[in-house]
């Protein structure tokens, strides 16, 4: 597994980063919490930071003046910066990226979208988040096996568990339900990858499976699973120092 990039956190309140921390660190990145724009600048000193990730719901010239710290600040001016807001703030998403922000998003989150953002702008190579699984794929060609076993699963395709993993580019043909699903889901899949069984295990031995021409409600049942399995769990809820900063916008 590739190393988690350090995410910059700011966030007003305890429950936000917790949130917000919890969320980073389940798609595989290392998040450093900080409060304010000021002390985020003081740990980007000695911390090297993939990005930022910034809980805007702050009273106008709050935000406007955390927003100059950071697109002025030599150490941090330079970072991605993904901003996460309430819908009908007090400064427009386009008046946020004129700022310099380089993604707005808005509350509550759209993990898929989170994760692909997130991923174009701190360089990682894969588009969408994926949850750890164990259901069973029946396999029409019957091989390597006529059934597999899933072990995490994306909107972009699923990874099976074996010994004997198939070339690159091989195209198969698969069954399955999701867990507590009743809908049987058939769909083509290309290998686009394979892991060995080494004696030194990082990964499980395997192959990943890239979907081809996936319905589009398959594919949100997918996100839906996958959304749940990875944040279901979460809420960012307003705490009384929240709805004292929006009543001052």
């Amino acid at each position: 597994m590739p190393e988690k990039k350090q995410v910059l956190v700011i966030c007003h309140s305890a429950a936000s980063q917790m949130y917000l921390g919890v969320v980073l660190n389940r798609i595989w990145y290392a998040p450093v919490l900080a409060k304010t724009a000021r002390e985020g600048v003081d740990l980007s000193r000695t911390i090297p930071f993939s990005l930022i990730a910034f809980d805007a719901d702050l009273p106008e010239q709050e935000l406007l003046s955390s927003l100059s710290i950071l697109r002025s600040d030599e150490s941090v001016r330079k970072l991605p910066l993904a901003l996460f807001l309430s819908s009908g703030g007090a400064v427009s998403h386009e008046a946020l990226l004129a700022q310099g922000c380089s993604a707005v998003m808005t509350k509550p989150l759209d993990l898929t979208l989170v994760y692909g953002v997130l991923s174009r702008l701190s360089g990682q190579p894969r588009t969408y988040p994926r949850a750890a699984a164990k259901f069973r794929v029946e396999i029409a060609e019957g091989t390597p096996e006529p059934v597999l076993t899933c072990v995490n699963i994306s909107e972009g395709g699923l990874y099976l568990r074996t010994h004997s993993p198939l070339k690159e580019q091989t195209i198969l043909h698969l069954k399955f339900s999701l867990p507590l699903g009743t809908e049987m889901i058939e769909t083509a899949g290309e290998v686009v990858r394979t892991a060995l069984l080494e004696a030194r295990m990082h990964t499980e031995p395997g192959m990943g499976i890239q979907f081809i021409d996936l319905p589009e409600t398959t594919r949100q049942q997918i996100k839906n699973y996958v959304q749940w399995e990875l944040i279901g769990d979460l809420e960012w809820e307003p705490t009384a120092e929240d709805f004292r900063l929006l009543k001052k916008q």
